[in-house]
């Protein structure tokens, strides 16, 4: 019972993130999801919700993250079935930037800024 309680904050916040976003629809896009996630760090930040009200439940989320991505992977591999070389290739030059950026960043900050 405990879970869908902590489920069922998620859902709510969620939820009003969404209705945030059609609101502001006419003057700027930010997806619902996002708008959650800032009210649910804002409502953290207050104390207005305690990390235990929630905490089981995120940490099933997050140590099951990865499958959340399959049904998006195989929709881009369906989509772009015809150019499979070139998701691949693309895939390998953002990995290496993306490593590369992190090297310079992590080196930036421990040797601060020298």
């Amino acid at each position: 019972m405990k879970y869908l309680f902590q489920l069922a904050i998620l859902m709510m916040l969620w939820a009003a993130g969404e209705v945030v976003s059609i609101l502001l629809s006419p003057f700027i896009s930010i997806p619902g999801s996002i708008l959650g996630m800032l009210i649910l760090f804002f409502l953290l930040s207050l104390g207005v919700i305690k990390e235990h009200h929630i905490e089981e439940t995120s940490d099933f989320l997050l140590n099951n993250i990865a499958f959340f991505f399959v049904p998006a992977s195989i929709g881009v591999v369906a989509v772009f079935s015809n150019h499979l070389l070139l998701l691949f290739i693309i895939a390998i030059i953002s990995t290496i930037v993306t490593m590369l950026v992190t090297m310079f960043v992590t080196q930036f900050l421990t040797k601060g800024g020298h």
